[in-house]
Parts: structure tokens; C-alpha cells; sequence
């Protein structure tokens, strides 16, 4: 039993008099030779030393993690696959522009020989048409006739994985950290993933990483005789895409930077003597690459295509993938943020040599003036940061056949990663020929295209720009009246065709309705309603996306 007031007591904290902690301090000085600020001063320094040990133990850790031969070829197999992947789950042949490509590569094979003038519109039939993507064209159709739809699925899968190879080993050619240069390939190959589409210039895409490893090699100093490999991937450029230019621009920069160093003053005699000992080999590769575009069958006149596309300014602001970026996708901003990293890079490193400047800049200039050269400042980006983030390790010396074997076993496995990965996705969603033709079906008018095959309905046909190249290729029988080949109709009829399908002033005088018997309009447009009403016209067919429209007087 307590007596009264014993608990509240015994609860009570104790309080010590004034300066026994002094006391308890100096007692401890004295026994210990350590004072009490001290101890604690060492407890904390203890403390801390501990949570830097074990820091500098985890960082040890996961180093060692991350150095795993496994676990790099795991992290390989990802950013191969990454783009890939995101294809196959929302894969369809969306590209208005595929279908004339495969429409001339079935021409092509049928005639076996080339067009010489346009086959496939009314306007072209009487104007030369040179097919600069004729072996893309051949390609893609004889790929279409052993597979059907799924031999685009399987191109475009490919050149995903070819470009994710070549962007990572470019890149690690100049930042030879690994995660690091998978990181910043990862960063890149996701601003470029936006604009792939089943078209040639995939290929200018590929051979400009190619062409930027080589030129990067010599001007670090390796063999220049690498640069003879460059004619032979301009003369397969320039029967594919009409791009080509690029190359030779980018090996025109290259071969200038000597130039631009003496004049501006910008390195010491030593160093410029020096590039412009390299330059020699890289102005020679040029003549080489420009005499290999000429191997074709249009030869130098091809370059009379190329004028054509420069004085078509009014493009850049009608058609979708050809104007500025909007900045409503991720990627865009992905591709700016890259764009501000290297120029932040290139002013952190104080370059003295004036290439990564110069080539930003022309980068940004186009990729900002038109989203469809967004691949292009990304590539360049990626470089201009990798270049000269760390040195370069020292190797460790090994025999030859022990590097070679090894090399090799790890491709073996990262290429059967690859693959086992891309199977697993394809037969996941279920890829099939049908699968596809379902989602072409919900994108262009296969509907309309039936109902006139099924009654035979005859031309002249009247259809927008963006169709065009479908009807090409499903309606073999009757010549369109445009299409998204720029280059045959030019900038004056394209901004007239926006005109029309708009519902402008002056939309009922355009010649080519009144005269057309035909008319596939999408309803999207404000045309297909002022058709409705439009007593030269009658609607026969009509579904959800497309209307059939022909003369009144049939």
C-alpha cells in the first residue's frame, strides 16, 4: 500500500541541483581523460563515419551489380527491344503514304521497268515523275506479296532494333560509361519513336547514325580509311530516299571544321594543322559520296527533285507532318530538353572546336521548323552530350580470340534476348494479317472503296490529299486527284485542296469537282456536308467516316 502522495513521487522526474552536471562532467574528464563535449563530438563523428561506410558499401554493392556481365546484357536486351515494343502494341498501317509506295513498287514489278510519267493521277499523267524511292518501293511491295500487311509490321520491327543497335553503339563510341550511355541511347531512341513510320526515310534515319559513327572515328583520329565505306552506303541512300542530302551536308560540316577554326581563330596552329591533315581524307569522301549519289537510274538529274522540294514552303504549313512541333506529345519535349543538355554541354566543356556547335544548330533549325526532322536533333544531341563526358577507360590487355569469344557470346545471347522478347509480344497481341486489316479498315474508306469496286462506279474521282495514296492502291482502275506525293502536285495544289475540303470562298468554282463523277469525301471535312446540299451531286454510299458522292447527272 503507498501512502498518500507516494506515486505522484515516485513519477516525478528527478531534478539535480545546479552544476552537478558540471560535477558529473569533470568526474568523467578526470577518469576517462576525455571530456563530455568531446565523447559526444565522437559519438557523432562515429555515427557518421558509419553512414558513410555503409553508403560507400551500398554504392560498392550496386557498382558491382551494375558491372555484372548479366545484368548488362539484360539491360541491352531492354533498350534493343524498348521502341519495339511500344510498335507492337499499337501497331496498325496508319501511314497514308505506304500505299502509294507499295502501289508503285506493284507497278514497278508488273512493267518491270520504271514510270516514266505519273500512272496515278489525273494532274501527273502527262508530267515526269522521278520514283527516287524505287527500291524502297520494290522492297516493301515484294515484302506485302509474301506476308500481306504483316511484312510491314515485320520491316518497321527491324528497323526499330537496327536503330536501337546503331544509336547505342554510336553513342557509346563516345561515352564509354555503360549505364550512363544506355541511359542517354534510352533518352534519344524515346524522342525518335514518334515519328517511325513504314516510309524510306527510315533508312535515311539508320544510315545517318552510320555515317556519323565513321565520321566521329576519324576525327578522333582511327584509320580514315574507313571513310571509303561511306559511297557505298550513299549509293544504296540514294536509290531509297531522297534525304540523302543530309549525309552529304553532315560530311560537308565535317569537312569544313578546319576552316571555320582558321578563320574564327578558335584553336592553336598545332591543332588546326592537324584537322586540316584529317580534312583532306573527309573532302575526298565527300567527291566520292557525291559521284555515288549519281547511281541511279535518274543519275545527277535525281538532284532536280531536291530543288523541287525546296521551293515548296507553303507545305511546312498545311501538311500535319511537316509543320513545327506543338508540343502536345512527351517527345517534344523530350527532343528540346535534349537540345538544351548539349548546348549546356558544349558550353560546360568550352569547346574550342566549332562542329557540335555548328551541327546543333542546324539541327535545331530544322527539327524545331518541322517535327518530321525530330530524329535528326535527337541523334545529334545525344552525340554532342556524349562526346567528352568521361574519359576513356584503360583496358585491361587481353588475347585477341578471349576478346573475340567473349564479344560474341554476349551478342549471341543479347540477339536471342531480343528476339525471344519480340516473339513473346507478337504472338501476346495476337499479329495477323486480319488483325491489321480491321485497323486499316477503321482508318481509311474500305467501306466506300467496296461499294465502287462492287457497282463499278466510274471517274473522274474527286478526293482530298490524305487518301490519296490509299485509293492509289485500291482503286488501281481510276487516277486520283491528289495524293501526299508533293513532289507531283507541288505547293499551289496542295493549299488548293485544303481550300476545297475546308468549305472556302470559292470551294463550288474549283475545276476539278465540277468535273469529277466521283467523289470519296471524308466527313470530317466541311466539303462533305456542302456536298449533301450540292445539286450537282448525290450521296449512294455513306458510313461513319467516308461518304460516296457521285454526278447528278449518272
Amino acid at each position: 500500500m503507498y501512502w498518500r502522495g507516494q506515486a505522484r513521487c515516485d513519477l516525478e522526474p528527478v531534478r539535480l541541483r545546479r552544476g552537478t552536471t558540471e560535477e558529473m562532467g569533470a568526474t568523467m574528464e578526470q577518469e576517462t581523460g576525455v571530456s563530455a563535449a568531446n565523447a559526444l563530438d565522437v559519438r557523432d563523428a562515429a555515427m557518421r563515419g558509419g553512414d558513410a561506410r555503409g553508403s560507400r558499401r551500398l554504392r560498392g554493392a550496386l557498382n558491382a551489380f551494375g558491372q555484372m556481365p548479366v545484368v548488362q546484357m539484360l539491360a541491352l536486351i531492354g533498350l534493343y527491344s524498348y521502341t519495339a515494343l511500344r510498335m507492337i502494341q499499337k501497331f496498325g498501317v496508319l501511314d497514308p503514304d505506304i500505299w502509294w509506295h507499295m502501289a508503285t513498287g506493284r507497278w514497278i514489278l508488273q512493267h518491270h521497268a520504271l514510270p516514266v510519267t505519273d500512272p496515278f493521277s489525273m494532274y501527273g499523267a502527262t508530267r515526269e515523275w522521278l520514283v527516287y524511292s524505287w527500291a524502297f518501293d520494290v522492297g516493301v511491295q515484294t515484302l506485302f506479296a509474301r506476308f500481306g500487311l504483316v511484312g510491314i509490321f515485320l520491316l518497321q520491327v527491324a528497323v526499330h532494333v537496327l536503330v536501337a543497335v546503331a544509336m547505342y553503339h554510336l553513342v557509346k563510341s563516345l561515352l564509354p560509361d555503360f549505364w550512363r550511355g544506355v541511359a542517354l541511347t534510352a533518352v534519344s531512341l524515346y524522342a525518335i519513336s514518334l515519328i517511325y513510320a513504314p516510309r524510306p526515310g527510315m533508312a535515311t534515319l539508320l544510315f545517318t547514325i552510320l555515317e556519323l559513327g565513321i565520321l566521329l572515328a576519324v576525327r578522333r583520329g582511327e584509320n580514315p580509311k574507313k571513310l571509303w565505306l561511306l559511297p557505298l552506303i550513299f549509293v544504296a541512300w540514294a536509290n531509297i530516299h531522297i534525304q540523302f542530302v543530309y549525309g552529304l551536308g553532315l560530311l560537308g560540316v565535317f569537312a569544313c571544321e578546319p576552316i571555320v577554326m582558321r578563320v574564327l581563330r578558335l584553336a592553336g596552329e598545332e591543332e588546326t594543322r592537324e584537322a586540316f591533315a584529317r580534312a583532306k581524307y573527309l573532302w575526298a569522301a565527300l567527291g566520292g559520296c557525291l559521284l555515288a549519289t549519281f547511281v541511279n537510274p535518274y543519275g545527277p538529274k535525281l538532284y532536280s527533285t531536291v530543288i523541287e522540294y525546296m521551293h515548296q514552303p507553303k507545305s511546312y504549313s498545311l501538311v500535319v507532318e511537316l509543320k513545327a512541333m506543338t508540343f502536345r506529345q512527351p517527345e517534344h519535349y523530350v527532343a528540346a530538353f535534349l537540345a538544351l543538355c548539349a548546348a549546356l554541354a558544349i558550353g560546360w566543356r568550352r569547346e574550342r572546336r566549332p562542329l557540335w556547335p555548328m551541327l546543333l544548330a542546324i539541327a535545331a533549325f530544322v527539327a524545331f521548323r518541322s517535327v518530321k526532322e525530330i530524329w535528326f536533333l535527337s541523334v545529334i544531341a545525344a552525340c554532342a552530350i556524349a562526346d567528352g563526358w568521361t574519359p576513356l577507360p584503360v583496358v585491361r590487355q587481353r588475347s585477341l580470340a578471349e576478346q573475340s569469344s567473349e564479344v560474341w557470346r554476349n551478342r549471341a545471347f543479347v540477339g536471342a534476348g531480343v528476339l525471344a522478347v519480340l516473339l513473346l509480344a507478337y504472338r501476346r497481341n495476337d499479329v495477323s494479317n486480319d488483325w491489321i486489316a480491321m485497323q486499316v479498315a477503321g482508318s481509311f474508306p474500305e467501306a466506300s472503296v467496296g461499294y465502287i469496286d462492287k457497282h463499278h462506279l466510274p471517274g473522274p474521282l474527286y478526293n482530298d490529299f490524305t487518301w490519296g495514296g490509299y485509293l492509289i492502291w485500291r482503286l488501281p482502275q481510276l487516277r486520283v486527284a491528289n495524293d501526299g506525293r508533293t513532289n507531283v502536285h507541288g505547293d499551289a495544289r496542295v493549299e488548293q485542296d485544303a481550300k476545297v475540303w475546308n468549305g472556302k470562298p470559292g470551294w463550288d468554282s474549283d475545276p476539278e469537282l465540277a468535273a469529277a463523277n466521283l467523289i470519296v469525301a471524308d466527313k470530317k471535312y466541311a466539303l462533305t456536308e456542302l456536298l449533301r446540299r450540292d445539286g450537282r451531286f448525290r450521296l449512294v454510299f455513306e458510313d461513319q467516316d467516308a461518304a460516296v458522292f457521285v454526278s447528278a447527272k449518272q
